[in-house]
């Protein structure tokens, strides 16, 4: 039995086969470029992964602004209100009962001392205008409710800790 090389019976002329080298680097160069962060992730080299939680966080931010665009206060209030509980509960261990009104959960996360009462109430404020209401929710409203919304997002992550995503 004789072995058969293919390559070996190839015969390129060397600037050809120059050209041919450059291009597949330069190949190789461009699938890394639009690749890079799926190598990295599949190398192990990103920081730090985003739990479940916090990507949950970004999805409603995200959907918070989308619905703000198209000038959809009410529903975008009642999300951050929806998001500040998950907040709360995911990251400071506060959880809205059953039975517990939107003020009685603030009046409750305000005792805590460690957050700022106007940011929590201004969340609260859109959301009982948005849910309650006998008129829209303002543009100046709805603001003032995301302003406070990101104020105790801010405070909520930096003094609270939330369990690792399993993969």
């Amino acid at each position: 039995m004789t072995d058969f090389n293919f390559f070996a019976q190839i015969r390129v002329p060397g600037e050809l086969g120059l050209l041919i080298f450059v291009g597949l680097i330069v190949a190789g160069v461009i699938l890394f470029y639009f690749f890079r962060d799926r190598i990295k992730d599949a190398l192990g080299f990103t920081a730090a992964k985003k739990t479940i939680l916090e990507q949950e966080i970004e999805q409603r931010l995200v959907q918070i602004r989308q619905l703000a665009r198209q000038q959809m206060f009410k529903d975008a209030s009642i999300l951050m209100w929806q998001t500040m509980t998950l907040v709360s509960e995911g990251f400071l261990g506060v959880g809205r009962a059953p039975n517990e009104s939107a003020r009685q959960l603030g009046v409750k996360l305000m005792n805590r001392g460690d957050l700022d009462p106007s940011a929590i109430n201004a969340i609260i404020v859109a959301f009982e205008k948005a849910r309650y209401g006998q008129t829209p929710l303002t543009n100046q409203e709805f603001k003032d409710g995301l302003s406070g919304l990101h104020q105790f997002l801010q405070m909520a992550t930096s003094i609270g800790e939330i369990p690792v995503a399993v993969e």
